[in-house]
C-alpha cells in the first residue's frame, strides 16, 4: 500500500536482535554494558527531571543521563528490527519526511492522534512485549519494563518511549492497517499520529479506526479531514498534490530568525543566533533544496564572525 520503498536489508529479523531471547539479568547487563546491580538501581531509584516545554507546554519526563543512555541503547536495538512499512517513527532510515511522502498524490486524507499516548502505555504492556514478543525471561522482561517506565507508564522524555509505545500496541496498529488495506487506503504511523489517505478516506473509515483504538483502551483526538485538492500538513510537511513543500509556519520561523539576526546589536548576539537559523535551514533543505544554499551562506557568515571574534 505505502509509496515509500524501504530496503529490507537495512533491518534484521526479530530473532536476531540483541534483545531477543535473553534468559538472565546477567546476560541483559552484558548486552547493555552495565553491571546488574546498576541496572537494578536504575530501575528502582532513578529520579527523573520533569519540566514543561516553553513553546507547547508539553510535560517532559527525562531520565537521568546514565538511564537515558540505556534507553538509547534499547531504542537502537529495537530500531534495527524489521518493521511494517507503515511505521515511520523510531525506525532507521525513516522519518517525518518519509511519513509525509507516503501520502503524495491527489486524494482525500484523514489525520488522527492518540491522546496522551506515552502516558497511556501501561508498564505491564511493555513487560508483555519483552516477554511475549521478544521471548525474554519473565524477570528480564520485568527489569526492562522497570528501566523504561516511570510510575507505571512510559515517560514522555525517554529515548526508548517512541518505539516501545508502538510495540506495546502493535496489534492495534496492524488492525488499522489491515482495515485500510481492505479499503485500498494508505495508512502511516508516526509516534501518535495516524494518517490515512485514498478515495475512501471518509467518516466511515474514521469511525472504524476509532472503534479499533477504543477496543485497545486508547483515546483518539484531533481528527481532521482534508479533501483531495486541498494542501495537507502531515508531520510538519506540506503535501501539495504530487510534491512536498515547506509549510508556511516553518518559512515564517526562518524569516523571523533572519530578522532577529539583522536586529542584533552586537557580534556576541549574532554568534548566539546563527546556530539555530542554520539548523532550521539545513532541516528545511530536506524538503526545499533552495534552503541549502541559504544555510551555506549563513554558515559562512557565522564562520567569518567567529574567526573575527578571536583575531
Amino acid at each position: 500500500m505505502n509509496k515509500v520503498a524501504i530496503k529490507k536489508e537495512e533491518f534484521i529479523p526479530c530473532e536476531k536482535s540483541h534483545l531477543y531471547g535473553i534468559k538472565s539479568t546477567h546476560l541483559l547487563a552484558k548486552k547493555l554494558g552495565v553491571l546488574v546491580k546498576d541496572l537494578e538501581r536504575f530501575a528502582n531509584k532513578s529520579v527523573y527531571r520533569v519540566f514543561n516545554l516553553k513553546d507547547s507546554g508539553r510535560r517532559v519526563e527525562e531520565p537521568p543521563p546514565a538511564l537515558q543512555a540505556i534507553h538509547r541503547k534499547i531504542h537502537r536495538y529495537l530500531a534495527r528490527i524489521e518493521a511494517p512499512t507503515y511505521l515511520h517513527s523510531a525506525i532507521k532510515g525513516r522519518s517525518y519526511i518519509s511519513n509525509a511522502t507516503a501520502h503524495i498524490g491527489i486524494a482525500p486524507m484523514i489525520k488522527i492522534d492518540v491522546k496522551k499516548f506515552f502516558p497511556s502505555v501501561p508498564q505491564h504492556k511493555v513487560m508483555h512485549f519483552f516477554r511475549d514478543h521478544m521471548q525474554c525471561a519473565s524477570d528480564v522482561a520485568g527489569l526492562l519494563a522497570n528501566l523504561t517506565c516511570r510510575n507505571g507508564r512510559l515517560p514522555t522524555g525517554g529515548a526508548a518511549s517512541p518505539i516501545l509505545s508502538y510495540y506495546s500496541f502493535k496489534s492495534m496498529f496492524d488492525e488499522i492497517e489491515i482495515l485500510c488495506s481492505e479499503r485500498n487506503l494508505t495508512m502511516t504511523c508516526y509516534v501518535d499520529d495516524i494518517t490515512i489517505s485514498g478515495r475512501g478516506a471518509n467518516r466511515s473509515a474514521l469511525h472504524e479506526v476509532r472503534k479499533i483504538m477504543s477496543r485497545a483502551g486508547l483515546r483518539s483526538h484531533k481528527a481532521k479531514f482534508f479533501d483531495a485538492t486541498r494542501p495537507k500538513i502531515v508531520t510538519g510537511v506540506m503535501v501539495k498534490g504530487n510534491r512536498l513543500e515547506l509549510p508556511h509556519s516553518r518559512w515564517r520561523a526562518i524569516r523571523f530568525a533572519e530578522k532577529e539576526l539583522v536586529k542584533a546589536a552586537t557580534d556576541d548576539q549574532r554568534l548566539a543566533l546563527y546556530p539555530a537559523l542554520i539548523s532550521r535551514l539545513h532541516e528545511a533543505a530536506q524538503i526545499d533544496p533552495a534552503c541549502r544554499s541559504m544555510a551555506l551562506y549563513h554558515n559562512q557568515k557565522w564562520k567569518e564572525l567567529r574567526q573575527a571574534s578571536v583575531a
